[in-house]
């Protein structure tokens, strides 16, 4: 009596010759369909055998058949494509580019080679592969968040940093302004004499809510409104020129009057108010004033 083994991996039989032509008939047995005969201990492609090799007259028999049809090896790519991903996901770090695609095809191989091991092998590369795919994308993870706190705080440093640059050359404009201007800031000189006076409107918290009108009087020293823009501030864009600039293109806090001269060096001119950074008359900048500190008090509580 015979014996095969049908696509699903399952043993069938055992049968009769008659009944074993009735399924090659029925398309249930072909060519590669392992098939044990009466007394034999081993396997072999049905096309091998002599009393079913001529329902496969197109067949080829011999070595590189029974080689096609060995026992359970007979598909194996996915699998060994899924170690080797693996590997070099795990040894070279490579973790989204071969570590999601060893995973993928892992899943798929070990499902075949345990669906259909007539069909398909190499569940145990599948399995390393899936496993390499996997710790890569672990160690993937442990790296983000072990890096990105560090990259996180290096740009923020590289932020703050251009902050204070944009204030010192604010305070460079502002004082290259007043030397042509009897040492006066735009906001202390008359619009009779080219300055900005009669705009000052300082509000309740100190900040002249006509920073706009005193930054265009000085926009020659200015050269650029993107230096009035904090690189933090995703609120605000800087202007195409001084002409068309509004509060919506400026970052930082401007304060004015009669005490704000260069002549008190330690008088608060300017404040950015991501930062805190304060630029005082002298055009030092003072990184991070002390949180709720507001202008009152970094005047002296005037």
């Amino acid at each position: 009596m015979y014996k095969i083994v049908g696509a699903d991996g399952k043993e069938y039989g055992p049968a009769s010759l008659e009944q074993l032509q009735r399924w090659v008939g029925e398309g249930r047995v072909n060519a590669r369909t392992r098939v044990q005969s009466p007394g034999a201990t081993g396997w072999k492609a049905a096309a091998e055998l002599p009393e079913l090799r001529e329902f496969f007259p197109t067949a080829t028999p011999g070595p590189a058949a029974a080689s096609t049809a060995g026992a359970g090896d007979q598909r194996k790519g996915l699998a060994i494509a899924s170690f080797v991903l693996g590997l070099v996901s795990f040894a070279a770090c490579l973790t989204v580019l071969t570590g999601i695609p060893a995973i993928i095809c892992g899943h798929i191989a070990h499902s075949r080679a345990r669906r259909q091991p007539a069909e398909y092998g190499g569940g145990g590369f599948a399995m390393a592969g899936l496993v390499l795919g996997y710790l890569s994308i672990v160690f993937a993870l442990f790296l983000l968040a072990v890096f990105l706190p560090a990259l996180a705080k290096a740009k923020e440093a590289a932020q703050s940093a251009a902050c204070m640059n944009n204030l010192r050359q604010v305070g460079l404009a502002f004082r290259s302004w007043d030397l042509s201007h009897n040492d006066q800031f735009p906001f202390n000189v008359s619009t009779n004499a080219g300055g900005t006076m009669e705009w000052c409107a300082v509000g309740s918290d100190g900040f002249d809510r006509a920073a706009v009108k005193h930054f265009q009087v000085i926009s020659n020293e200015l050269y650029t409104p993107k230096i009035l823009i904090c690189p933090c501030d995703l609120s605000k864009h800087a202007a195409l020129d001084f002409q068309s600039l509004q509060t919506a293109n400026i970052s930082y806090q401007l304060c004015s009057g009669p005490a704000v001269t260069e002549s008190n060096a330690t008088e608060v001119l300017l404040i950015c108010p991501i930062h805190g950074h304060v630029l005082r008359c002298d055009g030092t900048v003072e990184p991070k004033r002390r949180p709720g500190s507001g202008i009152r008090r970094l005047r002296g509580g005037e």
